[in-house]
């Protein structure tokens, strides 16, 4: 099915599911800013939602379904505003792969505003929260958020997942790897023009990468530091030998000595 899955070139053996187009969030560094099309996908959903046997559907039908590792929601917005549906699909996989593949759903946590379920802990191995900024004030500027005082909905979301994972594992219970990010801003010339307007040269914003470790030791959680992407849009990544080779888990030659990581 078109727009529901896509790669990453140096993620092969891993796929990612694109759920939903709608964000509570409005990044200035999002890559959503310059247009639905990423790495030889276009990811536009336009309200056109895939259900959930579409996505499972999908999965297995596609070459190299037996040969994945990894299976991530995050496409062009928050997969977790489609809650039910990210469990429907979880259970399919766990029945169709059981541990042989792992799951994991990057998500900016907003969705917690409207929506205090924490059972998707039950179903997935990864947790990916995107922290953004160590502060209000930088992560409103970074973040646009959609909903009024969304940083403190984030911190409640992430002290609500602490207090489960006390409780999972006095329990006995299996809980997934939590770890937050941060995206590098320092090299602006990759922020996409519209989220670069009004912004001499030098004067982006940069979360404080100190000051977030800081947040995310308090939890005990790593802090993954991610790059912006800057070459999502080249032309070669429409070339059907990338697909062909990541469904099989194997890198493309001139991604094996590649310096940067996506």
């Amino acid at each position: 099915m078109k727009n529901i899955t896509y790669f990453l070139p140096c993620k092969p053996s891993s796929i990612y599911i694109n759920i939903d187009d709608r964000c509570l969030n409005d990044c200035l560094f999002c890559i959503k800013r310059e247009g639905p099309v990423f790495y030889g996908s276009d990811l536009s959903l336009t309200g056109n939602y895939p259900s959930a046997s579409e996505i499972v559907l999908s999965l297995k039908n596609m070459q190299g379904w037996d040969l994945l590792r990894e299976i991530v929601f995050c496409g062009m917005g928050e997969p977790l505003l489609r809650y039910d549906c990210v469990l429907d699909v979880c259970s399919e996989i766990r029945e169709l792969r059981k541990s042989e593949i792992s799951i994991r759903v990057d998500t900016a946590g907003l969705w917690w505003s409207n929506n205090k379920r924490l059972d998707i802990l039950d179903h997935i191995d990864i947790l990916s929260v995107s922290l953004n900024a160590e502060n209000t004030a930088k992560y409103e500027e970074l973040c646009n958020p959609k909903i009024d005082k969304a940083y403190d909905v984030l911190m409640d979301f992430l002290k609500n997942i602490k207090n489960s994972e006390e409780t999972y594992k006095t329990t006995g219970r299996h809980f997934p790897q939590i770890r937050l990010s941060i995206v590098d801003t320092s090299e602006e010339q990759f922020i996409p023009t519209s989220g670069r307007q009004g912004y001499a040269e030098g004067t982006f914003p940069v979360a404080d990468y100190d000051a977030c470790k800081k947040i995310a030791d308090s939890f005990g959680w790593p802090l993954i530091l991610k790059k912006l992407f800057r070459d999502s849009r080249d032309e070669y990544w429409k070339d059907k030998s990338f697909e062909e080779s990541c469904a099989r888990g194997i890198p493309l030659e001139f991604c094996k000595n590649c310096s940067y990581r996506h």
